[in-house]
């Protein structure tokens, strides 16, 4: 057994697990707590009340109250833009993550891989993160040097674009700082702005109640009638402040992850009104699509279809 496992061990590891990134953030205390905290005062969380929650509030604040033992966080990235773009005229529009399996189920696989890899090398623990539970894993990214906080609030890569999911291992292990990467390259860009139809965006700030990502995937109750008409044909997520990225345009970076692959049982847009429980669960077996349940991808594609015949 190794004597001192090392930040470039844990980093050569990630990329052999199939990571796009990887890097290792401080667990102090995150500073944009207050900027959350009043994001959440100002409703911009729309009727997602988990999010509202006093300790869940206090907690994303202070990794120590999550886990007390914490001494790093290792920070990755799995890219996920495929070299194939789904039809959005046959399918709907589907943002890019959705298209394959549910990554919270595969990346959280390879980060216990990876933290079984590390208790193999040396004496530590850890907590397993992938866009779950109460932690800023924005800028923790920030803090990993993966990448900066993009006015679409998305974290941006100069090399990766800003494509890829984020995950982290809270570490009792002390391990080496990356540099953060508090550095801001979208410079006087506003396309991402300018872009959404919704304008649910602002300069590093969301809307959650006028997102299309949000009404699709999380509303139950629907959107407002006249905020779904600006929806265009997107029926789960939405990418269109992605696709506007010049950061993404520049970047040649593509995945060769097998499991964020298009489905081949993926169902048209004319499909979905008539489709069965049982058809509907089988098809989308380990998709993130169930997430929005049947009677929520019917309702979107529904929307979908009014806005081509708008068109």
């Amino acid at each position: 057994m190794p004597e001192e496992l090392t930040s470039e061990d844990i980093k050569a590891k990630a990329r052999e697990l199939g990571f796009a990134a990887c890097g290792i953030a401080s667990p102090e205390p995150l500073r944009t707590q207050v900027f959350y905290r009043s994001w959440i005062e100002q409703g911009r969380h729309a009727d997602m009340q988990w999010m509202a929650r006093e300790d869940s509030i206090a907690k994303r604040g202070d990794l120590k109250r999550v886990f007390p033992e914490v001494k790093s966080v290792v920070c990755v990235a799995m890219h996920y833009r495929t070299s194939g773009e789904l039809d959005k005229s046959t399918f709907g529009g589907i943002a890019r993550y959705a298209q394959g399996k549910d990554y919270h189920d595969f990346m959280t696989k390879r980060l216990r891989a990876l933290l079984a890899w590390m208790q193999e090398q040396t004496l530590c623990n850890g907590r397993v993160y992938v866009d779950t539970g109460p932690v800023l894993e924005r800028e923790l990214a920030q803090r990993a040097g993966i990448g900066w906080a993009g006015k679409n609030t998305l974290i941006i890569s100069r090399e990766l674009g800003s494509y890829f999911l984020l995950g982290e291992i809270l570490l009792d292990l002390p391990l080496a700082f990356d540099e953060p990467h508090w550095q801001d390259y979208c410079g006087s860009c506003t396309a991402c702005i300018d872009a959404c139809p919704t304008d649910a965006l602002r300069p590093h700030e969301m809307d959650a109640g006028r997102c299309i990502s949000y009404h699709t995937i999380e509303n139950r109750e629907g959107a407002p009638p006249e905020l779904a008409a600006h929806f265009k044909e997107w029926i789960f997520g939405c990418d269109i402040c992605q696709e506007v990225c010049p950061w993404n345009s520049k970047s040649t970076f593509t995945s060769d992850e097998p499991e964020l692959w298009q489905r081949e049982t993926m169902p048209e847009l004319d499909e979905w009104e008539d489709i069965p429980q049982e058809e509907f669960s089988t098809r989308l077996t380990k998709s993130p699509l169930k997430r929005a349940k049947r009677a929520g991808m019917q309702r979107n594609a529904r929307i979908a279809v009014r806005n081509k015949e708008r068109s």
